[in-house]
């Protein structure tokens, strides 16, 4: 659970930046309580192990509405570093939990990080210091390096372990 309120600790800077006084209405935006609530129960996850997923239920009456105000739907099973940023929310994010993602994921909006039937937990892997595009697309099982750039409406469906590139295109290739 600790490591949760750090990430999210990680997670608030970003949403911040360097206006310090955006934290007075930081609590107001959709970012702040998707990403809270994924914090929340991928903390209680981590806690309570494999018996939270039936304890959830209990819940779920506080948890759909935050989520549908936030549009962001990351499932408690997927394991992200500190640091995510979510800039338009209402465009709506989805992340599979079976996703292992760096640190400093940026998502424009509109985007889903997703698994094909078969796909285990660990099987999509995504590096630190990654940028998603709007309407950006992942399909797992996959492993994605570092520093990589998703350009708007890519479809990522093959392995790109080395990073430092742009992808762009259906289905995702690097530009030269």
């Amino acid at each position: 659970m600790a490591s949760q309120f750090k990430y999210f600790g990680e997670d608030m800077k970003r949403m911040v930046g360097k206006k310090k006084i955006r934290y007075v209405h930081i609590w107001l935006s959709r970012n702040f309580w998707g990403l809270a609530l994924y914090r929340l129960e991928r903390g209680l996850f981590n806690t309570l192990g494999k018996p939270y997923q039936f304890i959830r239920v209990i819940f779920s009456p506080l948890y759909y509405p935050i989520q549908a105000y936030s549009n962001i739907d990351i499932h408690y099973k997927a394991d992200i570093k500190g640091g995510i940023s979510i800039l338009h929310p209402s465009l709506g994010v989805v992340v599979s939990g079976m996703a292992v993602i760096g640190k400093k994921l940026t998502m424009v909006g509109g985007n889903v990080i997703g698994a094909k039937d078969g796909c285990k937990p660990g099987d999509i892997v995504i590096g630190d210091d990654c940028n998603m595009g709007a309407n950006a697309v992942i399909i797992g099982p996959i492993n994605l390096g570092p520093k990589l750039y998703i350009a708007a409406s890519a479809c990522v469906v093959h392995n790109f372990p080395d990073g430092n590139n742009t992808l762009v295109g259906v289905p995702a290739k690097p530009i030269k």
